[in-house]
Parts: structure tokens; C-alpha cells; sequence
């Protein structure tokens, strides 16, 4: 028996390994081989190790061989055949000689290079000498121009080896498509204003080839160069010679109709607009024709004059606006409300008409205001300004004026602005309150006592200052004593003459109101909301959560927050949470997903109190989503690994939400696939009104909400506030800039500027141009200017980095000294700061530049990244989340002769969602510091990290940098740009040594490889841990290196020899690695 069963198992064996070397399909006839399609033909790989490059691999010759880079699976070797071939079989061979091994790899084609299909499931080969080292894969013919080997494992070598890489096929090439548009038509074919239109091509396949079946025949439509829908539903293989017609079925705003607008226009359709196949022709998929939409019958509301009694008011008159309203349509339409505003704010508006107003006919509505604050006012009447009406043009519903409105003799005492020293405290320091009063009356008069308030109740004083301040002049106040801070967020009051010794024109006037931040001295960022994570909230209607547990990224769970979010797949699926405190601010970070050509698709969310429904959130995906196939990301799909897949949107709810509400969203309205991380919700304080001695931009064209580009109105309100010595006020309300927003020039910098808006939640500065160098804000101060600007949000339509090239900062160039920017929001830059001047030999660099109680999210590139001699700046008390490089980093580049950076600061900063590289990044300088700071969740990079790659000055005369209190938290990576790992702190002497650094008082938890990193031969000396809390290693379970051989994550890990660390009360808990250490032998470490 027992012979029996060996020699049955020995023909088992021999079947298995039979079936290993050719897939086991049903036979295939073929007609006669080509010659090999593949020999010398255009061969990439994605590594090389050493000399083994990729076109040894079909030269030919098999005693020469490309192989892949250790550890750095998965290895691709793809071959371009040069044109679509119908292939059938790959033959692979070693060298004859060498000793048995297994390999594991796919087989895979493209006709495109971008798209690949599984032509061969991964499976695992032996190539054994007795039968040459070869072997040989059969398949069923198939239209290939790209043919890829995608290995993830070789028992004989740490990367994928292949001597000979050949394909073939039958006799008989399948040729080459080549697609063009010869017709385009629309539906309807006679257009009016506002209709729905619908457009088809007709494309001709007149190449030598068929296109391949189950690739998109896709086509763009484009009015007058804009992209309004495309078709991407057909996929039939069209013969040469053939013709089909698509019609659109998609668009970048989720709709496949576009809206017509009167006039004639160019209409394009651009055949296989993403390059989804190789042709032969690739210049010729164009296809235009002109298109006449004739203007449907509309009445077009405007305002011809607007009046006001009396015409110059002083302060407490009633004044009494007249507005001429006159229909220059050609159809009736109702008038509907007519708002009056002063400074963007409506301080009036007329009942809702919907009586019809015939063709040129006219009307005149009123409405009244009882005149504030001393100076120059910009009002503003609008039609229908609740859009009861269709009209043919709906941007020039709006009239202009300007009103100066004067002081009544006598008295008036205001203050202006309230300030405190230290700048930023946290809780239990002591704070110094100071106030500037200004007299804007006629006469002089004495200021009196100065209350300052906290909340309500008044905490210190001024003394009482008697001194006569003459008409138009200020003076500056200081409290007496001191307020022993608390934690949190705080409303801040300043009162002049609260003991009412100066009789004043005016008595209702005296108190300004800030908002102030006061840090816990814990890690992180002090911020005013409240967030509810996903994880935590009730789910129902088919709402899936999603999770990431070992940091998959192939997972958006990834990229969410603790790696989980809420998936809200069909009609009625929710989540919700119930809210602990109020506020009527809900910001949203989501998820959705991308379209074909990287231009995202538009979608929205309910939002539901309670039960009842509030708001519809619109969303789209057209910010979100990179591709990496390598270190520089791509905006369209590509195969690549993808990043960057949630964003945010944030809104202000009517009726603040109150503690123990329930707040919902839910999908309700289309097709799409919706994913929520959390919200959060915050208390929303009054908006700022414009403050004295300032200019408004409404005063100079601007106007808010109307679509137009207030460029032009900006820069006139700087010029002039520059010249005056005045504050630049950018009222309420969504203000469209084209262009870069340039303050100051190069040949006349400022010497002094403050610009502030009426606060984050109110005022919305929108850069509308998504070309490079077309958006962002440009400072142009000088080497001594100081600039303070604040209380806005800020968002661009970019949506490219352009290969490194976006020149689209939100904030650049010459900062000056002592310049503050805070309390602002920005997203969807390529940064958020860029502190560098390249305008100048040598470099002017910012000094003493403060940047806090700032968001800085949803950036391409560096959340702030302080360049070219930065020096005693800081970093302090911001929420930077979700940005695509470093989240705050320091680079001392010497470009343009700028000097070393020195003394620079990130405090108290809450960095999250950071992708790509490091959430806090050194590479070199002297004196700086990095404490108090909370980092969590990075993707694809560290939490800390140091290299001296870049160039410019590195480390060479750093006397001293300390990261101390700091939190890192699910960070580090295996799978960084380069398929590599980083440590969750990362250390890299690239090329010339890193030296002098502490880490002190850090925990390290979770971390997704190694906790600590030390890498290349650059040296390290001078390095030292202290108090330093490991809890948690290797949970991605990732064993593959770049730089060692496998293994699990450790506590401290070095691929150099050379340098040294010491650590100083280490502890370290569940690290996954056994030991926890993996040392390089000759670099030292020291343990105390």
C-alpha cells in the first residue's frame, strides 16, 4: 500500500507542477506565431536593482537580465509593442543556467498605458534549468499595445528577474484605430435662453484597426473652451471605417445638459479627450461648429438710480433711500424684494412685489437707515433679491452709491481695536488688556476709564484718563492689572468712558468686541468647535461603517479619521449624532467619487434637525483626489496609488443647533456614493462691522454675492488705504477675484497695511481662475513693513499642481517684520503659506512673522512652509488638516543669497489627514523649536521628519532644535512615494550630516511600520531622546523593506552605520517587532 501510494502521489506531483507552467484553460488553437513582438522594442520597469535595467529583459540576450529593486513589491516590467497587437502567448525565460526558483506574478495589457486589465491572474511559476529556465503562457487572443508583469514575490532574489521577456501572436497585426468627430448636433435644435441642451457627436473610426472592445469611446463637449458634459458610456468596438454616435450622459456639475446662454458660441467635441487608446493620429480628435441661442422672452430687473435724504447725513439721522426699479427685459416680471444694505449689511428691504412690471416700465421703492459710524459708507440696492423672477440677466440686479456719513458736533468717543499682551497665553497666565480709543466728534474730549470684559463680566480697567484727545486723533489705554486667563474660546469687550465722564453726541457707541483663544497648555490647538466622529454616531437606512484597521491604502477608510468613517451608499441612509453644545457653524469632511478625467463630480447631502430637514449641503468632488505612480501626483486616474479622497464643506444653519439636538445627514438625491468622517459644530460670533479709519472694498466697486470679479475694486481700496494710512474692511458676503491679489509691488513695497474682513464665517474671498500663477495672494511688503490680516475665509478653484509649477499660494512672497496674520480659514491652494521672496538679490527674509488661530486645509502641496532665511516666526494655535506635502515645515533654501533660517517656532498646532509626506518637517537651520503639538492620522509620510536632501543650508551650524510635548499618533508608513517606510519620527542624512536635536516628552502610539527611523550615510551626532513613550508598532503587518531585509515594525530602526543617538527613559509597549530594535551594526545607541 505503501508503494501505491507514493507512486500516485508522485503523478499528482508531476501533474501540479505540469499545470504551474501553463494555465490550466481549455485548449486554445492558434494560428502560425508571429515573431517575437516584444525583442527591442520600449521596456519601463517600475525599480532596478544595480545595472539590472529593464531592456536586458527583450535585447535578446539571455545571459542578460533586468531585475527589481529589494523589497519593493509589487515590480512592474511592461513592454510597448509599438502599436495594438493581437497577442496570445508570453514566454519568459532566465538564464539557463541559474539554479530552480518560483516567482509570483500577473500578466496584464493596456492599449493606453493608463488603464490595464488582468489578462492572467497572479499565480505562482518555477523556473527550473531542465527545461531551460522557461516558461510558457498561453491565453485567448487578445488587442494589446502595453503588456505588463506585475511580480510580488521571487524565492531566488528580493525583486522580480526576467532574462527574456517575449510575446506573440497570430500572423495577422490588428492595426490601429484612429478616431475623429465629423458631426455634432444638439437637442432641441432650436435653442432659447435657459434651455436644457443635449449634445451628441458622430465619431469615425478611420484608422487601419478596430478600437478594442470594453475601452470607452469617449468625447467631451466644450462651449466656448469650457467643459460642459461628456459621453463615457460606449464601449463597442467600432470597425475601421464605422461610425456611432454618443450622446452626452454626464458633466463636470453632475449633469449632462448644459444651460444655454444667449449669443453664438463655439461648441467642441474632442474624441477620446483622456487618451484611453493608443491611434494613429493623435492630433485630429477635434471637431468644432458655431451655435446661435436666441434670447428667450424675460423681463431683466435693474436699478437706474438710487437716491438718499439727506445726502450728507451725520450721525443719527434718519436717511431715506429712494431706488429706481425699471424692467428692460422683453416679458413682464415682478420686482419681488428690493434690499437696501450699508457695508454689505441689508439694514432695509422692501415688502415681497409680485405684482408684474411691464416692459420698460418703472417704479421707485424706499426704504430708510438711521446713519452709523463716522466716514465713508458704500450702499447698495438690489431687485429681486429673493429670485422670485427669471430674468435674461441676472448680475445686474444691484446699484451702487457711496455716502459719507459725518460726526455731530461734539464729543464722540469710540474704540477701535483691543489688543493683549503676551499675544497668545494659556490658561492661568496672567494677560494685559489694551484699548485704542478714538474721538471721531468735532470737538476734544477726555476718554475717561477703559472697562475691559470677558464674557460679560468685567475683569479689569484702565485708570481714568483726563487728558484732552482732540477731534480725529486716538490714544492707546492699558488696564491697570492683569486677567488670570482660562482655557477656551472668549469674548472680549472694551468700553470707553464706562464712568461716563464726558458728555458725548453719541452714547451708545462706546464698545468693540473681539474674540480670543486660550490655549489649555496641553497639545494641540485650542478651537472653538465640537467634533463627532462617524464611529461614534447612530447609523440607519443602509449606512455601512468602514474602517481601515491595518492602514490598507487601498481603503478610503485610510485616509479617514482613526481610519473609519460612515458610508452613505443609497437614498435614505444616515448618520447622526446628538449635539452636547450649540452653535449654528457645521463643518462636514466627506468623501465621494471622482470622475474619469480627474475633474470630480458635484452631489449633495441633507442636513436634518431633529427630524426635520434644513438644508441641502452642496458638495462635489472637483478639489479632491491625486494619483500617485511615484513621488509627483497626477489629477486624473491613472492606475496609481490615489490620495487625497476626502474634503470639507462647511455651512451656517439658520436656527442654531442646541445642546441635546439631533443633527442628521443623509443622502437622498442621486446616484452616488457618499462617505462622512465627522462634523463639527461651533458657536458663530456676530459678524465684524466695518471699524473706524477704515476703507470699505464695496466703496470701490466691489459687490458682494454678484459673480463679477472684484479684483479691480480691491486693489483701488489697498492703493488708497495705503496712501491715507487707513484698514482695509471687506464686508459679508462672497467677493469673486481673477486673478492674483497683489498688496504692495515689488518696486513700491508696503511699509504698513491691515486688512480685515467681518470674520471667517462671513466674509469669502473666492479666486476664480484655475490656471497656474492666476490666483492666491501676493505680499509685497517691505524689508521693515508690517501687515495684519485677519478675520476672513479663503478659498481658489485650483485643481492642479502643475507638475510643481502652480505658482497659487494662498499667501507669498514678502511678509516683512512683525506681520500677524490670524483668525482665517483657507483651503484648495497649492500651499497655504509660502514664505519666500524670489524677487530680490539677496533674499529680504520675513522676520517675526505670526501666523495663528488660522485653518489650513485641503491643500495640493505645504500647509505653511517657512523658506529662503525665515527667521523668529511661529506657527501658533492652528488646525492644519488634510494638506498634500508637509503640513508645517521649515527649509532653509539659499536661493536668490538668502540667508540661514534661525529661531523659528510651531506651537501648539493640530496637525491631521496629512498626505504624502510629514505633518512637521526640519531640514535645517538653527534655534528652532517644536512643542506643544498634537499629529494624527498622517498618509503616506511621518509625523515628524528631518532630511537633508533639499538643498541649501542643512544642519552644519545647528546649535540647537528641540521637538518637545507632542503627540503622534497613527503615523509612519511602509508605503511612502517610493514604496518605502518612514518612521513615524524620520530622521534622514541623506547627504550631509543631521546634528544637535532633542525629542523630549513625545508619545509615539500606534504607529503604522517603525516608531523611529535613522536612515543614510549623511551622519548623526548630537541626538537625544528623553521621556519618550512607544506604545504600539507595525500595525499595518507589513514585513517588505526598501532598506533591510523583512521585518515587522520596530521601536527604533536604522539602515546607516554611521552616527550615534542616546535615549534617556525610553519606554516602549506592544511593539511588534521581536526584538524591538533593529540597529545597523555600527551605529551606536545608548540607552539610559
Amino acid at each position: 500500500m505503501k508503494k501505491s501510494y507514493k507512486k500516485y502521489t508522485t503523478f499528482i506531483l508531476v501533474l501540479a507542477f505540469m499545470l504551474t507552467q501553463v494555465i490550466a484553460f481549455a485548449p486554445i488553437v492558434h494560428a502560425a506565431d508571429t515573431a517575437n513582438l516584444a525583442l527591442n522594442k520600449a521596456i519601463t520597469t517600475s525599480s532596478v536593482q544595480q545595472s539590472y535595467v529593464a531592456t536586458n529583459a527583450n535585447d535578446g540576450n539571455v545571459n542578460t537580465y533586468w531585475e527589481g529593486a529589494p523589497g519593493t513589491y509589487p515590480n512592474t516590467l511592461t513592454v510597448d509593442l509599438g502599436s495594438a497587437q493581437s497577442i496570445n502567448k508570453v514566454v519568459l525565460k532566465l538564464n539557463p543556467t541559474w539554479g530552480v526558483r518560483t516567482q509570483t506574478f500577473s500578466l496584464l495589457s493596456s492599449t493606453n498605458n493608463s488603464s490595464y486589465s488582468t489578462l492572467v491572474a497572479s499565480n505562482t511559476y518555477t523556473f527550473n534549468p531542465s527545461s531551460s529556465n522557461t516558461v510558457i503562457i498561453t491565453f485567448t487572443e487578445t488587442s494589446a499595445r502595453y503588456v505588463r508583469l506585475n511580480f510580488t514575490a521571487n524565492s531566488g532574489a528580493t525583486g522580480g528577474q526576467i532574462a527574456e521577456f517575449e510575446a506573440y501572436g497570430s500572423s495577422t497585426s490588428v492595426g490601429t484605430p484612429d478616431l475623429v468627430v465629423t458631426d455634432i448636433s444638439w437637442n432641441p435644435e432650436s435653442l432659447l435662453t435657459g434651455n436644457s441642451v443635449t449634445f451628441s457627436a458622430t465619431i469615425k473610426n478611420q484608422g487601419t484597426g478596430a478600437t478594442p472592445a470594453g475601452v470607452i469611446n469617449g468625447v467631451s463637449f466644450f462651449v466656448d473652451d469650457t467643459q460642459v458634459s461628456w459621453s463615457d458610456n460606449n464601449s463597442s468596438s467600432i470597425a475601421p471605417g464605422a461610425s456611432i454616435t454618443v450622446t452626452a450622459n454626464g458633466g463636470p456639475s453632475g449633469s449632462s445638459t448644459w444651460a444655454a446662454t444667449a449669443g453664438n458660441h463655439n461648441i467642441t467635441a474632442w474624441v477620446d479627450d483622456v487618451n484611453r487608446m493608443s491611434e494613429l493620429n493623435e492630433n485630429n480628435n477635434k471637431y468644432s461648429e458655431s451655435l446661435e441661442v436666441t434670447n428667450s422672452p424675460m423681463a431683466d430687473l435693474v436699478v437706474t438710480n438710487l437716491t438718499c435724504t439727506p445726502n450728507s447725513p451725520v450721525i443719527g439721522d434718519t436717511v431715506n433711500f429712494t431706488a429706481t426699479i425699471k424692467n428692460q427685459g422683453n416679458a413682464a416680471g415682478a420686482p419681488g424684494i428690493v434690499s437696501f444694505k450699508v457695508d454689505g449689511t441689508q439694514i432695509s428691504a422692501s415688502a415681497n412685489d409680485t405684482t408684474s412690471l411691464a416692459v420698460g416700465a418703472t417704479k421707485t421703492v424706499t426704504g430708510t437707515w438711521s446713519a452709523s459710524g463716522v466716514g465713508s459708507h458704500s450702499v447698495t440696492a438690489t431687485v429681486d433679491n429673493s429670485n422670485i423672477t427669471t430674468e435674461g440677466n441676472e448680475a445686474n440686479n444691484t446699484y451702487n452709491l457711496n455716502l459719507s456719513v459725518n460726526p455731530k458736533s461734539g464729543i464722540d468717543l469710540v474704540v477701535t481695536d483691543i489688543t493683549w499682551s503676551p499675544s497668545y497665553v494659556t490658561a492661568g497666565s496672567p494677560v494685559t488688556f489694551s484699548a485704542t480709543v478714538k474721538n471721531q466728534g468735532t470737538i476734544a474730549g477726555a476718554a475717561g476709564v477703559v472697562s475691559f470684559k470677558v464674557d460679560g463680566t468685567q475683569v479689569v480697567a484702565s485708570s481714568n484718563s483726563t487728558a484732552s484727545l482732540t477731534a480725529g486723533s486716538t490714544l492707546t489705554l492699558t488696564a491697570t492689572g492683569t486677567w488670570a486667563t482660562t482655557s477656551g474660546a472668549h469674548s472680549i469687550s472694551a468700553t470707553v468712558d464706562n464712568n461716563n465722564t464726558t458728555t458725548e453726541t453719541d452714547e451708545t457707541n462706546n464698545t468693540y468686541n473681539v474674540n480670543m483663544s486660550v490655549g489649555n497648555g496641553d497639545r494641540g490647538a485650542t478651537v472653538p468647535y465640537t467634533r463627532y466622529e462617524s464611529e461614534d454616531a447612530t447609523i440607519g437606512g443602509g449606512a455601512q461603517l468602514k474602517s481601515a484597521p491595518t492602514f490598507d491604502y487601498s481603503l478610503t477608510a485610510s485616509e479617514a479619521s482613526n481610519q473609519k468613517y460612515v458610508e452613505l451608499p443609497s437614498n435614505g441612509s444616515y448618520v447622526q449624532w446628538t449635539v452636547s453644545k450649540s452653535g449654528a457653524g457645521v463643518n462636514i469632511r466627506f468623501t465621494m467619487p471622482d470622475s474619469s478625467d480627474g475633474m470630480g463630480l458635484k452631489g449633495s447631502l441633507d442636513c436634518y434637525v431633529n427630524g426635520a430637514k434644513v438644508q441641502t449641503i452642496d458638495l462635489t468632488s472637483y478639489y479632491s483626489y491625486q494619483y500617485f505612480q511615484g513621488d509627483q501626483p497626477g489629477d486624473a486616474p491613472n492606475g496609481g496609488q490615489v490620495a487625497f479622497r476626502f474634503d470639507e464643506k462647511h455651512f451656517l444653519l439658520s436656527t442654531p443647533l442646541k445642546a441635546g439636538d439631533i443633527l442628521k445627514i443623509q443622502k437622498s438625491g442621486d446616484g452616488l456614493v457618499y462617505g462622512v468622517d465627522f462634523v463639527e459644530v461651533e458657536s458663530v460670533p456676530s459678524a465684524i462691522s466695518q471699524p473706524a479709519n477704515s476703507l470699505s472694498v464695496t466703496s470701490y466697486g466691489a459687490t458682494a454675492n454678484d459673480g463679477t470679479d472684484d479684483l479691480a475694486a480691491f486693489n483701488a481700496c489697498v492703493s488708497a488705504a495705503a496712501s491715507q494710512g487707513k484698514t482695509v474692511y471687506i464686508p459679508a458676503g462672497t467677493f469673486n477675484l481673477n486673478n492674483m491679489w497683489v498688496i504692495g509691488s515689488v518696486s513700491s513695497p508696503l511699509s504698513s497695511m491691515t486688512i480685515t474682513g467681518a470674520g471667517m464665517w462671513y466674509t469669502n474671498i473666492q479666486f476664480t481662475n484655475s490656471n497656474s500663477a492666476s490666483g492666491g495672494i501676493s505680499l509685497r511688503m517691505a524689508a521693515t513693513g508690517n501687515l495684519d490680516f485677519s478675520n476672513v475665509y479663503i478659498n481658489s478653484n485650483l485643481r492642479s499642481r502643475y507638475g510643481q509649477n502652480a505658482i497659487y499660494k494662498c499667501f507669498m512672497d514678502n511678509f516683512g517684520t512683525n506681520s500677524r496674520i490670524h483668525d482665517f480659514w483657507e483651503e484648495h491652494f497649492e500651499c497655504g503659506f509660502w514664505v519666500g521672496d524670489y524677487a530680490h538679490t539677496p533674499a529680504i527674509p520675513a522676520d517675526g512673522l505670526v501666523i495663528e488661530n488660522g485653518r489650513i486645509r485641503n491643500n495640493l502641496a505645504d500647509g505653511v512652509n517657512f523658506c529662503q532665511g525665515t527667521k523668529n516666526s511661529t506657527v501658533r494655535n492652528c488646525s492644519v488638516r488634510n494638506n498634500g506635502d508637509d503640513g508645517l515645515a521649515m527649509w532653509p533654501d539659499s536661493t536668490m543669497g538668502a540667508p540661514m533660517e534661525v529661531n523659528n517656532s510651531f506651537l501648539y498646532n493640530t496637525i491631521e489627514n496629512n498626505w504624502r509626506a510629514a505633518a512637521i518637517a526640519i531640514f535645517g537651520g538653527s534655534g528652532h523649536q517644536a512643542r506643544y503639538n498634537y499629529i494624527k492620522d498622517s498618509f503616506m509620510g511621518s509625523g515628524i521628519r528631518l532630511n537633508t536632501v533639499f538643498p541649501g543650508y542643512h544642519f552644519e551650524n545647528n546649535t540647537g532644535i528641540t521637538f518637545s510635548d507632542t503627540a503622534i499618533i497613527n503615523c509612519g508608513t511602509s508605503k511612502d512615494c517610493y514604496n518605502g517606510e518612514r518612521g513615524a519620527i524620520d530622521l534622514e542624512a541623506s547627504n550631509t550630516g543631521i546634528k544637535n536635536i532633542t525629542f523630549e516628552n513625545i508619545d509615539i502610539i500606534n504607529t503604522q511600520r517603525d516608531a523611529i527611523q535613522f536612515g543614510y550615510p549623511g551622519g548623526f551626532s548630537g541626538i537625544v531622546f528623553k521621556n519618550i513613550t512607544i506604545d504600539g508598532t507595525g500595525k499595518d503587518g507589513i514585513t517588505t523593506s526598501r532598506f533591510s531585509s523583512p521585518h515587522l515594525g520596530t521601536a527604533i530602526y536604522t539602515y546607516t552605520s554611521n552616527g550615534s543617538a542616546t535615549f534617556n527613559n525610553l519606554v516602549t509597549r506592544n511593539i511588534t517587532a521581536n526584538p524591538p530594535y533593529l540597529i545597523m551594526n555600527g551605529f551606536v545607541t545608548t540607552f539610559n
